[in-house]
């Protein structure tokens, strides 16, 4: 009688392994009861190590599978496509991971394979038929109009980031800038970068920023991020981006960049270093490499940070780095604690207005 090899309970296959030893034929027990003599050596070896409770049918787990997309996320990239439907999944990975949505591009391929989308005619003929979202533009501006109209605002309340290809200069390359300025005390910050593969914003706010903000006793309540399509994967490349956030408890907002008042600020800020450093570079003929005009602009800004004078609003009058000060001892900064440097280049009141 032919048995199927399935579905076999513990004292069955205990029946059956007797059968096979008793009889010293294993071949025949196995042809005799329907099962392959890799099951016979299995539940015999379950039986030696464990006994009876060896062969005992296991639970099968749920097969873990890393790139399954949930529903609500795969709404997410549905709707991305819509609006986007030239992008694959390498951009929509960095776009929705600025959102705080963490998918990979393989689940996101699956996504698309799997609604026939993985083909960009495909994105663009879903995308003539669906009716295109405003949710991620109307969540940014509800949570950015809180923002920018608190009342008191004070070095730390609002930062604003942007990322900018500056230009291509003989003998030196290209320069990529990253911008970090701060609305309240018009504190600005700058690193610039000679290819684009190399922008790591996260990591100089790391190194640079944050040593800052654990100098003055500061907190940053806010950062908007200019949402730029070009160099978005290099805001979002890295972990960092999250740790930083996340550690330093940090409200988070991407902006489009076609908002440009809300960028107002450091978009001035950037044309004043385009007409006061970037544009004088050809005249300096000491500057003839991409390092030497790092070292100028560090020390450009730093003369900004500390000499030039602020023109208008509830810290005219004040350096950018009085204004940071003052906002210091409010939080109960010991003024014996900063570096002597600090201390000096604030006392040293000279530079008004342009910085020659």
């Amino acid at each position: 009688m032919q048995l199927k090899s399935k579905g076999f309970n513990a004292y069955t296959k205990y029946i059956i392994l007797k059968h096979g030893l008793k009889e010293k034929n294993v071949s025949k027990t196995c042809e005799i009861f329907g099962i392959s003599r890799t099951s016979f050596y299995n539940w015999l070896r379950a039986y030696e190590k464990y006994g009876i409770e060896g062969l005992e049918e296991k639970e099968r787990k749920k097969p873990n599978m890393p790139n399954k997309v949930s529903k609500e996320v795969e709404a997410e990239i549905l709707a991305y496509v819509a609006k986007h439907p030239k992008d694959g999944p390498r951009r929509i990975h960095y776009e929705l991971k600025a959102e705080g949505i963490e998918v990979g591009e393989t689940g996101i391929y699956n996504v698309l394979r799997k609604n026939n989308l993985n083909k960009m005619n495909q994105r663009m003929e879903y995308a003539k038929n669906k009716s295109k979202s405003n949710r991620l533009k109307q969540k940014e501006n509800s949570n950015l109009q809180a923002i920018l109209n608190f009342p008191q605002k004070y070095p730390g309340y609002l930062v604003l980031q942007k990322i900018d290809y500056i230009g291509n200069f003989d003998g030196i390359g290209r320069i990529y800038q990253y911008c970090f300025f701060d609305v309240a005390s018009k504190w600005g910050e700058v690193k610039i970068y000679n290819r684009k593969q190399d922008i790591d914003i996260w990591l100089h706010f790391e190194q640079k920023l944050i040593y800052l903000l654990e100098t003055f006793n500061l907190t940053i309540d806010n950062i908007i991020t200019e949402r730029k399509r070009e160099f978005l994967p290099y805001v979002v490349k890295s972990n960092k981006f999250n740790e930083i956030i996340g550690a330093y408890n940090i409200n988070h907002i991407f902006a489009s960049s076609e908002d440009h008042y809300i960028f107002k600020e450091i978009i001035e800020f950037n044309e004043f270093l385009m007409e006061e450093f970037y544009k004088k570079i050809p005249l300096n003929k000491k500057l003839d490499t991409f390092r030497k005009v790092e070292v100028e602009l560090y020390d450009f800004i730093r003369k900004y940070n500390f000499l030039s004078k602020i023109p208008f609003g509830p810290n005219a009058g004040k350096t950018p780095a009085e204004a940071v000060l003052n906002r210091a001892i409010e939080n109960g900064t010991d003024l014996d604690t900063l570096p002597l440097w600090i201390l000096a280049l604030i006392n040293y009141s000279n530079g008004v207005g342009k910085i020659e």
